[in-house]
């Protein structure tokens, strides 16, 4: 029976969302750029969030939620509804939901981190949307306010 491993990180820690994180408003999402996946047929992703220093003080349960939008045609459609707007018609469909990053809530503002691992990808195109659900608007620094991703299969050795 072949042992099971992890490979290296096939696409090494990118950012994927920065800039059009800036004051991103509560109950509003930003969808990035295709992400191809057909060539190196990766297996999982994980993702790391870093937030700017916001005061979430008087939140109850701030999370950001990040969605993940496929397309079986080789990347001309997604169902995204990419107008950016914070309407309940708007959110994406909970199939779409690849991870909930919820952040402790501290006494006063902070910069935040969070990671979540192993999340299964498709072999195909498909895209990331980050929702913010801290009640709050993200800080409006572009360089405090990442969205980056790594990819990586398992191997039988």
């Amino acid at each position: 029976m072949a042992d099971i491993k992890w490979e290296a990180p096939t696409v090494a820690l990118t950012e994927y969302l920065k800039a059009t994180l800036n004051a991103l408003g509560d109950g509003v999402i930003d969808i990035g750029a295709t992400i191809d996946n057909e060539t190196n047929l990766c297996t999982h992703m994980d993702l790391e969030v870093k937030l700017g220093s916001v005061d979430w003080s008087a939140q109850s349960n701030p999370c950001i939620e990040i969605y993940m939008f496929e397309s079986v045609d080789g990347g001309t459609t997604f169902d995204t509804n990419e107008d950016g707007v914070s309407a309940a018609s708007d959110i994406p469909t909970m199939d779409k939901l690849a991870a909930i990053m919820p952040f402790r809530i501290d006494t006063g503002a902070e910069a935040k981190v969070m990671v979540k691992s192993m999340i299964p990808i498709p072999p195909g195109q498909f895209k990331l949307g980050i929702r913010n659900n801290t009640g709050v608007a993200l800080a409006a620094s572009e360089t405090t306010n990442v969205l980056s991703y790594r990819t990586y299969n398992l191997n039988s050795v």
